[in-house]
């Protein structure tokens, strides 16, 4: 399987003003976006304002307006027009930084400071991240600035859904096989469904170390609870340090990261890794990305179930206005501790979609698809074949905000096994409704 490299730069900060133009959906200005591009930017601001009346709140317009203010020298009209700007259109980066800009002109280095620190937290082009970077070093250098390079953010949901089979099981109780005839299966082995609640707690530091370097600390918990079957019950943990560093259009980072699960009260597995990726950015439009992963796998029920595991990934990300997409190819494979584990581990590969649409400055919607492609390296005793298993994934999501830091979630998820060992088949279907609460 080929491993896309070819890859994608975003928008530079303090560039072209064309392509930002683009970002935007809605009526076009013709003569206010030709007076913007030849710099002429008085008589765009005094255009902007005799049609300011019929087109105020549409966010092309309150762009150009705000940005032929801010241009002109009028930065209190900048900071009121592009504010309306980012919250129509919260992750489109550019009125991010004119307004951070904008307040800069003001001295209000705490506002503007919190505009490029949520920048960072869109994942910006590696250039473009350098360069807010490098505005945020400077303003701690400034005595006069009380203001902190380390930015904290906090995420909490709570959801209620249906699971259709909480234990990924076979969808009959018996089995005919070759050789043995008809199996009764373990209940265990049989699908099982349940409601279930589900509540999470995500905590991220984010530190700008100078102009080049920065680094973040992630833990988030995560907990399921199913309404018929506790054991069942599970609790996530994901620890997780990075390191990144800013070359031009380049951006290299350094992950560690553990993950011990719990699976009906009692420590299943515990998952240590490191992820080295680079990005690069060429062109206007894309974002491409390689990364290696290294993981030791510890199983706690199966001893023979412990492995090592090594991913190779290739991603492309683009953004299109409010829409983005992302087109990941990898490659992945597992070496079991002990001979008897060769059925727990195999070789992998897969692609996987991701899209995601910001209708408005409430409404957000995303799909995700996924195929994977397993080939386990040993032989069941069951069967005289091999195991290979395709993997379907499928998911789509909304997100209504309802106030500034909280939103109505919305998720289904359906998961498809084919396997070449019949007993592994499965399918399971989820869907869940919730709240999520951010803050700083």
């Amino acid at each position: 399987m080929k491993n896309p490299y070819t890859i994608f730069k975003g928008i530079i900060f303090m560039s072209f003003i064309l392509y930002q133009l683009s970002a935007f959906a809605g009526v076009s200005f013709p003569v206010l976006e030709k007076l913007v591009k030849q710099q002429k930017y008085q008589l765009a601001y005094d255009l902007a304002k005799n049609i300011r009346s019929q087109n105020e709140g549409d966010p092309r317009f309150d762009y150009l307006y705000g940005f032929s203010a801010l241009q002109a020298g009028d930065y209190n009209e900048a900071v009121f027009a592009l504010d309306r700007v980012t919250v129509t259109t919260p992750n489109v980066i550019r009125p991010r930084l004119e307004l951070a800009r904008a307040y800069l002109k003001l001295n209000n280095k705490s506002a503007a400071l919190k505009e490029f620190n949520d920048v960072l937290n869109l994942s910006p082009p590696p250039q473009v991240r350098q360069n807010v970077q490098a505005y945020i070093a400077e303003l701690n250098r400034d005595s006069s600035t009380v203001v902190s390079g380390t930015v904290i953010k906090k995420l909490a949901t709570f959801a209620l859904g249906y699971d259709s089979n909480i234990n990924f099981g076979y969808e009959d109780d018996t089995i005919d096989l070759i050789g043995f005839g008809t199996i009764a299966l373990d209940p265990n082995a049989v699908k099982q469904k349940s409601g279930f609640a589900e509540s999470s707690f995500q905590i991220k530091q984010n530190k700008n170390i100078n102009r080049t370097r920065s680094s973040f600390a992630l833990a988030r918990i995560k907990h399921r609870d199913y309404f018929k079957n506790g054991k069942y019950n599970i609790t996530d943990l994901d620890l997780r340090k990075g390191f990144l560093w800013n070359q031009k259009n380049k951006q290299f980072q350094l992950n560690f990261r553990a993950r011990p699960v719990m699976l009906g009260g009692n420590l299943y597995s515990n998952t240590i890794g490191v992820d080295a990726i680079t990005r690069k950015s060429l062109g206007d439009r894309l974002i491409g990305s390689l990364s290696l992963s290294l993981e030791n796998y510890d199983q706690k029920r199966i001893d023979a179930a412990d492995r090592k595991r090594a991913f190779l990934v290739g991603r492309i990300d683009t953004q299109n206005g409010d829409a983005t997409h992302m087109l990941s190819a990898y490659l992945g494979k597992e070496w079991a501790d002990e001979n008897a584990g060769d059925i727990y581990s195999g070789d992998i590969a897969g692609l996987s979609y991701r899209f995601t649409q910001n209708w408005n400055g409430k409404n957000k919607s995303f799909l995700n698809v996924d195929y994977r492609r397993y080939e386990y390296h040993g032989q069941y005793p069951i069967s005289p074949f091999d195991r290979d298993d395709d993997r379907f994934i499928l998911k789509i999501g909304h997100e209504l905000d309802i106030q500034k830091n909280t939103a109505i979630t919305f998720a289904a998820r359906h998961v498809s096994n084919r396997s070449s060992l019949e007993l592994y088949d499965a399918d399971r279907n989820e869907i869940s409704v919730g709240v999520r609460y951010d803050w700083d």
